[in-house]
């Protein structure tokens, strides 16, 4: 099953609305993940999945490999959703 990882950060003005897709997408029952790339454990994984810059949003699969990517920018609900409906487990 894939899930979504958010990157995010507190200075971002364009981050509370990943976090706000991520509320949406976990209450339509996906695994979402956030990742604050301010601590260690949330840039460790920002590295791991080539993220430079906040917003990210990324879909893995459950080996953690990369499903699709938006780094930098928040895609629409519907796009992930049908992303996710579209993607191998």
């Amino acid at each position: 099953m894939s899930k979504v990882k958010i990157f995010w950060q507190e200075t971002c003005p364009n981050c509370p609305q990943a976090k706000e897709l991520g509320k949406k997408l976990a209450a339509s029952g996906v695994a979402v993940e956030y990742h604050n790339i301010r601590d260690s454990a949330g840039l460790t994984e920002a590295v791991m999945h080539g993220v430079m810059t906040t917003p990210s949003v990324v879909i893995v699969a459950d080996d953690d490999s990369e499903k699709a990517v938006w780094r930098g920018s928040t895609p629409k609900f519907d796009e992930v959703k049908a992303t996710l409906a579209s993607a191998p487990a």
